[in-house]
């Protein structure tokens, strides 16, 4: 599938403006900034599966499941919070959400993940076809981070900024993970259940049971399973992908 720089152009100032909306300013109850969210993601995504209707492409196409099964220990990142915080040995403070909220909260992240891997990986790496596999990768994992910059729109302290660009660093990791996979199965709904199972793990069930974990444990299980990561998808590449053209041509 192939959209025209004005098209990605589009499809990105859209997720701009629903990504750094200024929902904060409005002096309502959480619920109420969870719901303009919902729907404001809500709208992007109508819009991003009527294009992909109007074009034909087949969102829910699985290709090459049984291989994907490669990938499943790539979902060790999605408790990488979970784990820092086992790790540490912290107590939790306690939850502050509501059952409401919290299913709330999940439809956030879990229309986040949709609205961004459409975004991401479907339109913006699907159209990078100029340029060999790796560096679309690269690329999309690189657009995927600096996008998060837009979380600064809602910070107004140092730590929130420092809090942003680790959430970019991760965002490269992530983008990366995710990118590798689609490369390899084209299909959208797996990056979909990979964002989300990040998303719910190391976000909302990481806040909803008030984790407190200390930054030496944090840094530490972020770049062991980081490198561990890294050399397994060295080997899958290394010795089941390389020699197939159809997926990695550089």
């Amino acid at each position: 599938m192939k959209f025209r720089f004005s098209d990605l152009l589009i499809f990105a100032l859209l997720f701009i403006f629903v990504a750094a909306f200024p929902v904060d300013l409005f002096r309502i109850e959480a619920t109420y900034k969870l719901l303009i969210q919902i729907s404001l993601r809500l709208l992007i995504l109508f819009y991003y599966i009527y294009i992909c209707f109007v074009n034909r492409v087949n969102i829910f196409k699985f290709q090459n499941l049984k291989r994907a099964l490669l990938f499943i220990p790539f979902l060790l990142a999605c408790f990488s919070n979970l784990i820092a915080f086992g790790l540490d040995g912290a107590q939790t403070t306690g939850t502050t959400m509501t059952s409401g909220y919290l299913s709330l909260f999940i439809i956030l992240h879990f229309l986040g993940a949709v609205v961004e891997e459409f975004l991401f990986r479907l339109f913006i790496q699907s159209a990078l076809v100029r340029v060999g596999s790796i560096k679309r990768i690269l690329y999309g994992a690189t657009i995927f981070a600096l996008f998060h910059l837009l979380n600064m729109v809602n910070i107004s302290t140092v730590d929130g900024l420092v809090t942003v660009l680790i959430q970019v660093a991760y965002s490269f990791g992530l983008g990366i993970l995710l990118g590798f996979i689609y490369e390899y199965t084209y299909s959208l709904p797996i990056c979909i259940f990979v964002h989300f199972a990040f998303n719910l793990f190391n976000t909302v069930l990481y806040q909803y049971m008030g984790c407190v974990t200390s930054n030496f444990a944090f840094y530490l299980t972020a770049v062991v399973i980081a490198l561990v990561l890294a050399i397994y998808t060295f080997l899958i590449y290394w010795f089941v992908l390389r020699r197939n053209d159809r997926y990695f041509k550089e």
